[in-house]
């Protein structure tokens, strides 16, 4: 059943009524410490993501295509912001890029992270290297988290 009173859920949420050129109709979004980046501004940040990771891996356009199944041009769109990135295009990007889906949805948008610039950075850091720990040592810091903080309290309001 849906909540009855969507102006409340939309002022607990912290959502303000904002624009996009993507939508004919006012949207509603969450600020960011950063302000309330369109999707054309995400779209250029994941873009940018994209290119600079491929470059660091030391591999083509028509390279990274092939592997994802498309031709050079069509793949080159998503450099360029051209076409839109989809959830499914990122995961199989960052597994041909050796990256993480969480540093991409951080360069777009960090507010997911954290109150400040800083904290998402670090909360970041602390994801990526929780990633590459072996699975024993993840547990033992899972359990020792949980009971830092009760593991029935997962708001993160500790």
């Amino acid at each position: 059943m849906a909540i009855k009173d969507v102006e409340k859920y939309i002022d607990e949420q912290g959502l303000v009524q904002t624009s996009d050129d993507e939508s004919e109709k006012p949207i509603y979004r969450k600020p960011g410490f950063e302000g309330i980046r369109s999707f054309g501004e995400m779209e250029q940040i994941f873009s940018r993501f994209i290119r600079e990771h491929r470059d660091a891996k030391r591999l083509n356009r028509a390279q990274v295509g092939m592997m994802v199944g498309l031709h050079e041009t069509i793949f080159a769109r998503y450099e360029r912001a051209f076409s839109k990135l989809q959830a499914t295009r990122l995961i199989h990007l960052c597994e041909i890029l050796d990256c993480s889906p969480i540093e991409m949805i951080h360069a777009a948008a960090p507010h997911f992270f954290g109150e400040s610039r800083k904290e998402a950075d670090d909360k970041l850091k602390l994801m990526l290297r929780i990633l590459d720990m072996p699975a024993s040592t993840a547990s033992s810091l899972l359990s020792m988290i949980e009971g830092l903080v009760g593991e029935g309290d997962r708001s993160g309001s500790a």
